[in-house]
């Protein structure tokens, strides 16, 4: 029972030094993990190294994995480019088990994993982001080498316990049936702990220990490949179909893959002596050919499979159709899968509030010609204004409830204050949707009652819907990759629509004065004029938040 404790520990401590040291690495990777997958994904063969950059980045196939079918969700990655990431994750997870097998059996651990852990620990202490960062790094790393102390403590050795491992060995009985058995093995285990890096140490422990032989490990490595996709099919649960379809193809190919490498599996373990030559009682040889094999067979499954790419594209899209009907499911480019990666589900979310400026971008657009035309109907446009409007209001509900439910998740100050800063951001954003649906219906009021606006009203109009135009695309770009921008800038673009709103209401008065236009028409401009001033408050808003978050 004590056996059985000390290992289900030193799990739980080698799975938090895991998380704590990838959510650490994704916060040094920052958005950069997107402009990889921006940059890298125009053909397959990037894509595969691009997936492979990231993963070993991130120490995590499961964060990537995640990454890659959020994007798809939310149309930013084709279902080809996806392909190429979920390929070069398979090889990059595989980087877990070589640090595993080098430095976790052969190395006292306690000697550099409590020495990382204290050095670590003063870092957090520092005000420095990077420092902190750097921190969690360490103490991850260390936390997930003791806990490998303390789960090859509990796996006791086999010379002195035979009787724990008699039933162990009636399993080894069935010849090549035992592998397909232990195949099934390393797939619930991965399953059960959600993470193909932990199977795996679980994997070279027990060869280590040597409870089973190399090629039963690697049936059991075989399995864990399966097992991971798991985490994908989670994540795309009320997904669109594109996101189902990078799951599914995620699912198949590593099915396929081990379908293709089991019969060749003696073969494949045989090579792997002639690579990692010694006696298989070392520990570290015998490690590091799992390893290897783990790789080697990752490798050869990308490389084979590359070639086939696009029937088993055709074969997925055919088990996924897409119906015309479903046009409304591009809304939910928020994944819940995301909320285990605490980083990579805050850079998601700034993502979604760049969308949303994004449409209150086209609506505007859309609103400077309108309101540049006003002899015109313009319905259409009218029409696709309203229903972009609508698109916000979801938008917005969506990010506050996937705002809300990772608040819930009791992350880091960090990750909190960024929620904090956002949900007050898609209240801003909402209400720029909600003074350009204002504007339209001013817009509207005016060429149903045929009123007419001089020259000069018309060309304070357009000096304003410029002003206010680029403080929207400032802002679209203020949330998105390129930076965070200029703060002047910012304040200049607000300056600037205060000195218009003001010059036009003096103006105004007037040309009231003056009898050159009516009250009724007076009121529609100034109101076109003060729902523009707004927009741009919102926009001014959004940006200082960015700038200045909340603490």
């Amino acid at each position: 029972m004590s056996s059985f404790l000390t290992i289900l520990g030193g799990l739980g401590i080698f799975l938090f030094g895991l998380r704590i040291m990838s959510a650490g690495l994704q916060k040094m990777a920052g958005n950069r993990l997107r402009a990889i997958l921006a940059s890298f994904t125009k053909n397959r063969v990037t894509g595969i190294f691009s997936g492979f950059l990231i993963t070993c980045a991130v120490q995590s196939s499961s964060a990537t994995t995640v990454l890659v079918v959020s994007f798809a969700n939310a149309g930013l990655l084709t279902l080809t480019q996806s392909m190429g990431l979920v390929m070069g994750a398979n090889i990059g997870t595989t980087l877990t088990a070589w640090l595993v097998a080098l430095l976790g059996f052969k190395i006292k651990i306690s000697a550099f994993a409590l020495p990382i852990i204290g050095i670590g620990f003063p870092l957090s202490l520092i005000a420095s982001r990077r420092a902190r960062q750097i921190s969690e790094v360490m103490i991850g790393f260390g936390l997930l080498f003791l806990g490998l102390k303390f789960l090859k403590d509990g796996i006791p050795d086999i010379k002195s316990n035979p009787e724990a491992f008699e039933f162990l060995q009636s399993m080894t009985q069935f010849g090549f049936g035992s592998v397909l058995l232990f195949v099934l093995a390393g797939l619930i285990i991965t399953v059960i702990v959600q993470s193909s890096s932990a199977s795996t140490a679980i994997v070279l422990t027990m060869v280590a220990q040597e409870w089973i032989e190399i090629d039963l490990a690697a049936a059991m490595a075989l399995g864990a490949n399966i097992g991971t996709t798991v985490t994908a099919q989670l994540a795309v649960i009320g997904a669109n179909k594109n996101a189902k379809r990078v799951a599914h193809f995620h699912t198949l190919f590593n099915v396929l893959g081990v379908l293709m490498i089991l019969p060749f599996i003696y073969r494949l373990l045989d090579a792997m002596e002639l690579i990692i030559p010694g006696s298989d009682n070392n520990t570290l040889v015998i490690t590091s050919r799992v390893a290897a094999f783990h790789t080697t067979f990752n490798v050869i499954v990308t490389v084979v499979l590359y070639f086939f790419v696009n029937r088993l594209e055709k074969l997925v899209m055919w088990m996924i159709p897409i119906d015309e009907a479903d046009d409304g499911a591009h809304l939910k480019f928020l994944q819940t899968g995301l909320l285990g990666t605490p980083e990579l589900a805050t850079i998601e979310a700034r993502r979604a509030l760049q969308n949303m400026v994004g449409v209150c971008n086209h609506m505007f657009t859309n609103l400077k010609q309108v309101i540049g035309n006003p002899d015109e109907k313009l319905g259409s446009i009218v029409d696709d204004i309203k229903r972009e409007e609508q698109k916000t209001d979801d938008m917005e509900e969506e990010i506050i409830a996937f705002c809300s439910q990772l608040a819930r998740e009791g992350n880091s100050t960090e990750v909190g204050e960024k929620v904090a800063t956002y949900l007050e951001i898609a209240n801003d954003v909402e209400r720029i949707g909600d003074h350009c649906m204002n504007l339209v219906l001013l817009a509207e009021r005016r060429w149903e009652k045929k009123f007419r606006f001089s020259d000069s009203t018309q060309k304070q109009l357009r000096e304003m819907m410029d002003s206010v135009g680029a403080f929207l695309v400032a802002t679209e770009k203020t949330l998105g990759n390129d930076g965070e921008g200029s703060l002047a800038e910012v304040k200049l673009l607000e300056s600037k629509i205060n000195k218009i709103r003001n010059q036009s209401r003096k103006s105004h008065a007037k040309r009231m004065q003056d009898g050159d236009v009516t009250v009724r028409e007076g009121l529609i401009f100034l109101d076109m004029m003060t729902n523009m001033e707004k927009i741009g408050d919102y926009c001014y808003n959004v940006c200082s938040a960015l700038h200045h978050p909340q603490s």
